[in-house]
């Protein structure tokens, strides 16, 4: 068979540990959707167990997961990694309660207790009143939530979200990040976020971004307005001004004009 390559990152070192959220951002142009697809972490990262790198070492729990068997790796991913996806990926036929059993399920749990860990799990997000609901009957916000619940079945170590707020309004995708952002502080989770949703990159403990095949600290790239607060990346700043040693950049010229009439106004609260 033909085989395709794609060269998409560079030999590079990553670590992370519990109590973090990483967003990994990914800025692309309309005709790079097949190479964001190809990164996206339900279908292509090698940490997920699905598929093997070229060449060097996954890590996880210290355990070289690379080095398994094919016929190990679905132990691993049941057990260690808790997967969020863009499209929640719940099952129609099944009800909110039914999609986080089938996970309890699979790792031997009896159905009596995969029921109550499941439903205790869903109240635990607000969702008593769902559980024998079927996606159909959920909100956007609802399914994610179903979705995390899920994810977190098996008690994981590493859970990856996949464009957790693509389908989702500002709002709730904000709220569903700060789920996440919840569940690592106070379960001693690590949450890696894959998403170009420069909106909830604030919530992040630590920000990558990948650029022309370059992983590096969103900071180098981003930057937050100082007089509206939105995030943005710096070559597409509309002005910049550099005041007492340190630029500035902004996303409008209102902005930049609010911020040249009272700089010190701005500046304190950024502080």
């Amino acid at each position: 068979d033909d085989v395709f390559k794609s060269h998409v990152l560079p030999s590079f070192f990553f670590s992370f540990f519990v109590f973090l959220v990483l967003c990994c951002s990914f800025f692309f142009n309309d005709t790079a959707t097949t190479e964001i697809y190809t990164l996206s972490l339900h279908d292509a990262l090698p940490i997920c167990c699905l598929l093997r790198p070229t060449s060097g070492t996954v890590k996880i729990d210290d355990q070289e997961i690379t080095k398994l068997t094919e016929s190990d790796l679905p132990r691993i991913r049941l057990k260690n990694i808790g997967f969020i996806f863009q499209s929640f990926n719940l099952l129609s036929a099944l009800t909110a309660q039914e999609n986080v059993e089938i996970v309890l399920s699979l790792s031997k749990v009896s159905r009596r207790q995969a029921k109550k860990k499941a439903a205790e799990i869903l109240r635990g997000f607000g969702l008593g009143e769902r559980l024998h609901h079927y996606p159909r009957q959920l909100s956007g916000g609802e399914k994610q939530r179903v979705a995390i619940a899920r994810a977190l079945a098996n008690d994981p170590e590493l859970i990856l979200a996949d464009e957790p707020t693509a389908n989702l309004d500002s709002k709730t995708g904000h709220k569903v990040v700060e789920i996440l952002n919840k569940i690592a502080k106070e379960k001693g989770k690590s949450i890696v976020i894959v998403s170009h949703d420069m909106r909830i990159m604030d919530i992040a403990d630590r920000v990558l971004q990948l650029e022309d095949g370059r992983l590096s600290e969103a900071g180098e790239f981003v930057t937050t307005d100082v007089v509206c607060g939105m995030i943005i990346k710096k070559d597409k700043a509309v002005a910049k001004k550099t005041y007492k040693n340190k630029e500035y950049y902004f996303c409008s010229k209102t902005c930049y004009d609010r911020f040249e009439n009272s700089p010190e106004t701005f500046i304190k609260k950024e502080k």
